[in-house]
């Protein structure tokens, strides 16, 4: 609110003095927006208060539910070991099959490369033919792969590549 001293005319000290006395009787005050008239007018109670403290801890405790959550995903690992068991519960390949090869072809490196074949199981064409290439997943993630060798070996055997398990 203006102090008296900005007072310029008559009219705008009569309107300043007015407010002041309607906002010192309790009454609506023009210069106070609305959220804040609410609480000038009525403190909150206190059951209204042990409220908003519940909402607030409810809140936290499911921000804090989130992070851990997250914090768990973030720290999670793929490992080629845990995509080739997967694939083999899948799809019924032995996994000791599925580790020799992959272990021949790329040493288990997700990142391996030679021309254009690429991934633990060094798949070519072959794997944006698969399921999983046409789905858009990447031959560089271990799971994508060895799902789609998996995949593959069930439906045409191991002749693609040219490590064999078992030496053959």
């Amino acid at each position: 609110m203006a102090s008296p001293a900005a007072c310029v005319s008559a009219l705008t000290c009569v309107a300043l003095l007015a407010g002041a006395a309607q906002y010192a009787a309790g009454g609506p005050d023009r210069t106070t927006p609305p959220q804040n008239r609410s609480a000038v007018e009525r403190p909150a109670t206190r059951a209204e208060l042990a409220a908003q403290l519940t909402r607030t801890r409810n809140r936290l405790q499911h921000a804090e539910r989130r992070a851990r959550i997250l914090e768990r995903t973030l720290r999670h690992d793929p490992s080629v070991g845990e995509a080739l068991t997967l694939a083999s519960v899948v799809y019924g390949v032995p996994r000791s099959s599925l580790a020799a090869v992959a272990w021949c072809e790329s040493g288990h490196r997700p990142w391996a490369r030679n021309g254009q074949y690429r991934g633990i199981f060094q798949q070519g064409p072959m794997f944006e033919a698969s399921p999983f290439g046409r789905a858009g997943l990447s031959v560089w993630s271990p799971y994508a792969a060895a799902l789609s060798t998996a995949y593959t070996v069930r439906a045409q055997g191991w002749r693609q590549w040219s490590c064999q398990p078992g030496g053959r």
